[in-house]
């Protein structure tokens, strides 16, 4: 998977078997097990006009330095002041991923490496976690790859190492249990990459792209969505060629980096679609020519979109960092190392850096450093959180007394 920290790639192997440390009371309804019964929906687009890029703006090429606010030297460094609400220490090798709402999906460690790792997740308002999905639902030749969830969806993905195939997988959420049957989305062999994808509400959004290296590389890629319920998932985008970033959700709001002017190089268009709205583009920033994005969400009515790399031409646009701002500028700029998607809530903006977080208010011109919990090792506090959110859920793999590392701390900031 692409942009992966090192404790999301879980070791596999054939024998699965539930985590044996995951508490299930009252949290728990029930549990999707391997060889229950699974519907197959059909994908839309086949045969029709697909939806495709629309360009309003040519590509930013900024190269006047007063459309460029640089947060390290025309902002104020404060004191932080955010504290964490809440503090749980979970199993060495867990990953969480909050979409939003109350809930975290978890990528959970295998309790031995005779062990597939399972599904679970927590709540972020009393910590209480359970496994969900304690086998893969395609069988023992398959292992899980990830996993995301929210209120009302909770979705994964299973593959088979050994061969690429894999299969993207849903079932209704209710009160952090799983009801109703699963369904299959969508599934892919070696020649896809296995789906990006994201939940909001009771809708699975994803992306279907062919691997850059693959033998379908010259194909189109794909975004859709499906909500619970539905026998067809509708086509929400069509790019001539693979999208560069992951599909995020915000205030209602997609964002997908698709290729756009195609006829006239590569270009990637940073794209917001009003979910709510016959999902039609609201907002679109045309990178210069070749600069692909690492990461882009829109949100507060402006995107904070990344680039991992310094290109040396294409304006400002072309340097690595973190970028606030929409087609025409002015940008806000952090000139740090992108690492994951930003989050924030109103003027608060928080952009992961090295081990520790920015927290970057646009309102009072302030930026503030909020740092690792103590014995982090080496990436720090990873955010689990993207997009606008009231919860800021970091986590990060921490020592012990014998300094080596011994539980993922998982901290719940309020916004």
């Amino acid at each position: 998977m692409a942009h992966m920290v090192p404790d999301r790639k879980m070791p596999v192997d054939s024998a699965p078997a539930s985590w044996k440390g995951v508490s299930r009371r009252s949290l728990v309804k029930g549990t999707a097990v391997a060889g229950a019964a699974i519907t197959a929906i059909s994908l839309t687009g086949c045969g029709e006009q697909a939806p495709g890029p629309t360009v309003s703006d040519g590509p930013q090429v900024i190269t006047d330095d007063s459309k460029i606010v640089n947060v390290i030297e025309d902002f104020e460094g404060v004191d932080n002041a955010l504290a964490p609400q809440y503090v749980w220490d979970l199993p060495l090798g867990t990953v969480p991923f909050h979409c939003e709402g109350a809930w975290a999906a978890l990528l959970e460690a295998p309790a031995s490496a005779r062990a597939v790792n399972t599904l679970g997740i927590i709540s972020l308002a009393s910590g209480n976690r359970a496994t969900l999905v304690p086998e893969p639902i395609k069988g023992k030749a398959f292992g899980f790859h990830d996993v995301r969830c929210g209120e009302r969806m909770y979705a994964w993905v299973e593959m088979n190492y050994a061969t690429g195939e894999w299969v993207l997988i849903a079932q209704q959420l209710e009160n952090g249990a799983l009801v109703g049957e699963p369904v299959e989305l969508d599934d892919g062999d070696v020649d896809w990459e296995p789906a990006r994808f994201t939940v909001t509400g009771s809708s699975v959004i994803w992306q279907k792209m062919p691997l850059a290296s693959g033998s379908k590389r010259s194909e189109f890629s794909h975004c859709y969505r499906w909500a619970s319920g539905d026998a067809k998932a509708k086509e929400l985008f069509e790019s001539p060629g693979r999208f560069a970033t992951w599909p995020r959700v915000s205030e209602g709001f997609l964002t997908i980096a698709p290729r756009v002017k195609p006829e006239d190089g590569t270009f990637y268009g940073l794209t917001a679609i009003d979910l709510e709205s016959s999902n039609k583009v609201s907002a679109q920033l045309v990178m210069p020519e070749t600069v692909g994005p690492f990461e882009a969400v829109y949100m507060g009515g402006q995107f904070a979109f990344s680039v991992e790399a310094n290109y040396g031409y294409g304006g400002s646009l072309g340097n690595m960092g973190t970028f606030l701002g929409n087609a025409g500028g002015p940008f806000v700029f952090l000139s740090r190392e992108p690492l994951a998607c930003v989050a924030g809530k109103g003027d608060m903006y928080l952009v992961k850096a090295q081990s520790s977080h920015f927290v970057i208010d646009v309102g009072a011109q302030t930026y503030a450093v909020l740092t690792a919990p103590d014995k982090a090792i080496d990436y720090g506090d990873y955010p689990a959180s993207e997009g606008t959110t009231d919860r800021f859920v970091t986590y990060a793999t921490v020592r012990g007394d014998d300094g080596l590392p011994a539980a993922v701390r998982l901290r719940v900031f309020g916004l």
